[in-house]
């Protein structure tokens, strides 16, 4: 498995954005895939915000994180964002998520983030096992969720 940019691979661009708005469209109600994937172009960086963060194994995409500025309307204040973190479901449970993680709070980290968050709505577990902690439970487009945050290293 490898780790890269997607700014490096946007022939995974389509993909990518077919499976975040399969995921997450019902939190943005009236959302294209169009739109998904112009957003997913707009966040192509190199270790900055925003970026997206891919795992791939020769020419196969198998997931995704992001750092953005803000991820939550309702929450403006809090930045920067950990976001669209996504495993193919034929290749969950073998690490990939956790090393997308781990890769996105290094360059968070390398940008001199000290403070990182994210929001989900069912995998509270999963960030806690990564060292996240709880910010709140709240509601949000409908929907309950979790704000976790993460201290970065100095």
């Amino acid at each position: 498995m490898q780790i890269g940019y997607l700014a490096d691979y946007p022939d995974f661009i389509p993909t990518l954005a077919r499976w975040h708005h399969r995921e997450w469209a019902y939190l943005r109600p009236g959302d294209s895939l169009e739109a998904r994937a112009a957003r997913l172009r707009g966040s192509c960086g190199h270790r900055e915000i925003p970026t997206v963060i891919v795992s791939f194994t020769g020419g196969t995409l198998l997931g995704s994180a992001m750092l953005l500025a803000y991820d939550m309307d309702t929450r403006m204040e809090l930045s920067p964002w950990l976001a669209g973190v996504f495993v193919a479901p034929d290749h969950r449970r073998h690490g990939i998520g956790a090393a997308l993680v781990r890769r996105a709070v290094d360059d968070a980290t390398a940008l001199g983030v000290r403070r990182l968050y994210l929001y989900t709505p069912g995998t509270e577990l999963f960030y806690s096992r990564l060292g996240w902690s709880l910010v709140e439970r709240t509601r949000y487009r409908g929907t309950d969720v979790v704000v976790m945050s993460y201290e970065c290293a100095a």
